[in-house]
């Protein structure tokens, strides 16, 4: 990242990072990295200053941080290009516990979704930690219902990265934002003429 994008950067956090409920912002580690399959760029950011440090506050900082006029948000991890590339490009990962931007809400369903509303059962790639459904499915018939919110974190693991879920106050130290490639506007339909049948 560049100087003059650090200070933008930086500039923002200050800005928007802190909130009534505590004094945190966040600052980025080492350098954004651009996954190709995606077009997004992703980079961690530690939370320093008194918490919250939690997923809530997380997503309200992030949506404030923009890089290449592209607003931020916490990663999606749809594929497992981009799970890999996170993998291989973040080596703190390994060691550090950081937000990502799924959750699991307490509705009808026990929906588990992205911070964009897609949800996680409309994709094929997965990488939970084992027994962490289970953890869901019995928090959410605790609180059948209830809307509460459970946030999914990446985990450091022996067989490499894993979703972990947390409880909605839950502080980490670390996220990992993406910058997403915008998606195209739809092109307005153009004139078409019409060609009178033959009779």
């Amino acid at each position: 990242m560049s100087v003059s994008a650090l200070l933008v950067v930086a500039a923002m956090m200050f800005q928007s990072g802190v909130d009534s409920t505590g004094t945190a912002i966040a600052r980025p580690i080492g350098d954004v990295k651009q996954e190709e399959t995606t077009g997004s760029y992703f980079q961690m950011f530690e939370f320093y200053g008194r918490p919250p440090h939690t997923w809530e506050h997380a997503q309200a900082m992030v949506s404030g941080y923009v890089y290449k006029s592209r607003p931020g948000r916490l990663a999606h991890i749809k594929t497992s290009s981009i799970h890999y590339f996170l993998l291989l490009n973040f080596p703190d990962l390994h060691s550090k516990k950081a937000w990502i931007g799924l959750g699991a809400e307490c509705n009808k369903k026990a929906d588990i979704m992205w911070a964009d509303g897609s949800l996680l059962k409309n994709q094929s790639f997965r990488a939970w930690n084992e027994g962490t459904l289970k953890k869901i499915s019995r928090s959410c018939r605790a609180a059948k219902d209830s809307g509460k919110f459970f946030p999914v974190y990446y985990d450091s693991h022996e067989l490499g990265l894993r979703w972990e879920t947390n409880s909605p106050k839950g502080n980490l130290q670390y996220m990992v934002v993406e910058f997403a490639q915008p998606e195209e506007e739809p092109k307005a339909d153009e004139e078409q003429t019409s060609v009178p049948d033959d009779k």
